[in-house]
């Protein structure tokens, strides 16, 4: 069960995103008792596992492993339970699918702001356009009903966008 749900993952997330915490720590890397130390005689650093075959499980290493430390590395605690384990997996994976999905959103909200605000620019050229061509009244009137339209598309356009927002919103604190 847990390879199929990573390999779709490997599909969703790039490298870089499988790699983070898909919760902020609570307690920092050095800040538990009793200290342990790596063969540098330095207190090692206690991390999380996030991989499908360790998840939520903390484990010790050399803090200065990626700058020529040791290769000290222990874990902390024993295995969970399988039914734990497929479970951290699940809800490892959906909050990365959110906060993937987070930024699609926040792209998408980027998008329709600038075209909301090209539009708005169109409008503004099609008024003085209007007003550059107030003695042909025909004209007049064909501009006017190119501004009413796409003033109502800056309208749904800006409600696209409120409730782009407000969907990222909920995604974020829902």
């Amino acid at each position: 069960m847990a390879d199929s749900s990573s390999s779709s993952l490997s599909s969703l997330l790039g490298d870089d995103e499988r790699r983070t915490s898909p919760i902020p720590y609570r307690v920092k890397p050095l800040e538990y008792e009793p200290p342990i130390e790596c063969k540098c005689k330095k207190k090692a650093a206690m991390w999380i596992s996030w991989s499908d075959d360790n998840p939520g499980r903390r484990y010790l290493k050399c803090f200065k492993a990626r700058d020529g430390g040791c290769d000290f590395i222990g874990w902390f605690e024993g295995p969970h339970h399988p039914f734990v384990q497929t479970l951290l997996i699940d809800l490892r994976d959906a909050v990365w699918s959110l906060k993937k999905q987070k930024a699609s959103l926040r792209q998408a909200v980027a998008e329709l702001v600038e075209k909301v605000e090209g539009l708005e620019d169109k409008v503004d050229e099609l008024k003085e356009e209007n007003a550059r061509l107030d003695g042909f009244e025909g004209e007049k009137e064909y501009l006017e009903g190119k501004v009413e339209r796409l003033e109502r598309e800056k309208k749904l356009m800006r409600v696209l966008c409120a409730v782009l927002f407000v969907v990222a919103v909920f995604l974020r604190f829902g």
